[in-house]
């Protein structure tokens, strides 16, 4: 494989004319809560009525900073601290949600290696990359919206 480090540094760095598009912090913070509670509660539903994947909720850490970049025009790394916030405090809603078998405690049922990982921990750096360095661009533009 070649990697050419330019054309990732080029990828990386934001051009021009979105760098110098304000930001507007109101609408990054009310798109950050706005997308982590939608697709949190998703989660969560789908986590209590037909199974829990929990590589799944760094969707909701994902979503949460895109829609702060989307509404609040460009990336910030205060929506995307707001969105790294939204989206663990949202998760751990959505497990209250899911709940956990009888017999089994909730702390012991949703403190696997894999909700460790997926739901506390990556979870919110999704939501920070995506919403607090602007490296989701390129799927944003994508968008029908």
């Amino acid at each position: 494989m070649n990697f050419n480090l330019d054309q990732i540094a080029s990828a990386a760095s934001m051009p021009a004319d979105e760098s110098d598009a304000p930001l507007n912090l109101p609408k990054a913070i009310v798109g950050a809560l706005a997308g982590a509670l939608v697709v949190g509660l998703i989660y969560g539903v789908i986590g209590r009525f037909v199974a829990e994947f929990s590589y799944v909720a760094v969707l909701v850490g994902s979503a949460s900073g895109l829609a702060a970049v989307k509404l609040g025009g460009r990336a910030s790394p205060i929506a995307g601290g707001v969105a790294a916030v939204a989206s663990l405090v949202m998760i751990l809603a959505a497990k209250l949600i899911v709940g956990a078998p009888e017999g089994t405690s909730w702390v012991s049922y949703h403190t696997t290696m894999f909700d460790i990982l997926f739901c506390y921990i990556a979870n919110p750096v999704a939501a920070f990359v995506a919403g607090g360095t602007g490296l989701g661009r390129g799927l944003l533009r994508k968008l029908p919206f």
